[in-house]
């Protein structure tokens, strides 16, 4: 550090010592601060090299939290991502309704999302598929399943027939491009890994969702039936709305019933189902009687009433 002094001329010894007194004063000051100086403004460039470094983490931590997961609905994915979402479906009998034939049952889901997306499902597009009729959700609104979460939808289907429990049919969702899982209720579970199982594929080969819907309520129906008696025409025409079955209809539910419960098609008294005696009731329902007498019911819901069985 260079110093400049400036030399005046004063009179007198004693003006001079003073004059150089002042100067020596200041010089020393200038010694002393020069480190507090330096000091400071080294302390100001470290601060300020700490502040731009956080500046710089905070930024870069900003963009990693922006990022977004993709949001996708369910029938968009992939085979690859659609294997990586389970499904896992609970019957529960359902008291409310009439069990004296046989159980009646609803049906809840639970949805794991293993895949890296988010995913919506439009809980109204879930489809019961049975071979004489299917069953639609009546939920409503979207469903959004985050990344690696799992959620549940209490009671998606409702009435379930006891017969639909048993593998002959699949629950979907939109259409038949995503299959969810068969229909076969292992103690009252059936899950999507049974998806792969060859003799479920085999058994449903021939069902498809081309089948009456019989998710219609009470007050539809007692209107379906009432114009079904009211003339033979509008009978007629019953037969062929979402609460009447056809005959081929009635007969396919009452063969599957027979195999359930492993008997074949021969056993009916001893009279094959083809040779029984097939008669339509006023309410859309079917009646199946051999040359003894004993009587096979088959109601427009797909309830079958066996000989034996307690009048409704």
């Amino acid at each position: 550090m260079m110093f400049s002094v400036v030399t005046k001329y004063h009179k007198g010894r004693h003006s001079l010592f003073l004059y150089n007194s002042e100067i020596f004063y200041a010089f020393t000051q200038d010694i002393l601060r020069s480190p507090l100086i330096l000091s400071a403004t080294m302390l100001t460039l470290l601060l300020s090299g700490c502040t731009t470094n956080s500046s710089s983490q905070k930024e870069s931590s900003s963009k990693t939290s922006t990022r977004t997961v993709k949001t996708s609905y369910f029938q968009n994915l992939s085979n690859s991502a659609k294997r990586n979402v389970k499904f896992t479906f609970k019957l529960n009998q359902d008291d409310t309704e009439d069990n004296t034939a046989d159980p009646v049952y609803v049906v809840s889901a639970t949805i794991k999302n293993s895949t890296n997306k988010n995913i919506k499902f439009d809980q109204s597009k879930f489809i019961c598929v049975l071979p004489s009729n299917k069953i639609i959700s009546d939920k409503t609104g979207t469903l959004t399943i985050k990344a690696g979460e799992t959620k549940s939808i209490n009671q998606l289907f409702q009435k379930m027939p006891e017969q639909g429990t048993l593998g002959d049919g699949y629950i979907e969702y939109l259409n038949s491009d995503n299959k969810l899982a068969y229909t076969k209720f292992t103690y009252n579970i059936a899950s999507s890994n049974n998806l792969t199982e060859q003799i479920l594929i085999t058994q449903n080969k021939d069902t498809t969702a081309n089948s009456t819907n019989d998710d219609m309520d009470s007050s539809e129906s007692s209107s379906s039936v009432e114009n079904s008696s009211s003339s033979e025409s509008s009978s007629s025409q019953s037969t062929t709305s979402s609460t009447a079955l056809t005959e081929s209809q009635a007969k396919e539910i009452l063969r599957n019933w027979a195999k359930s419960r492993g008997n074949g098609d021969d056993n009916f008294g001893g009279t094959s189902l083809d040779d029984l005696n097939a008669s339509e009731g006023d309410n859309g329902s079917w009646s199946f009687v051999n040359d003894d007498g004993l009587s096979w019911g088959v109601s427009s819901t797909g309830k079958i009433h066996a000989p034996g069985d307690p009048i409704q």
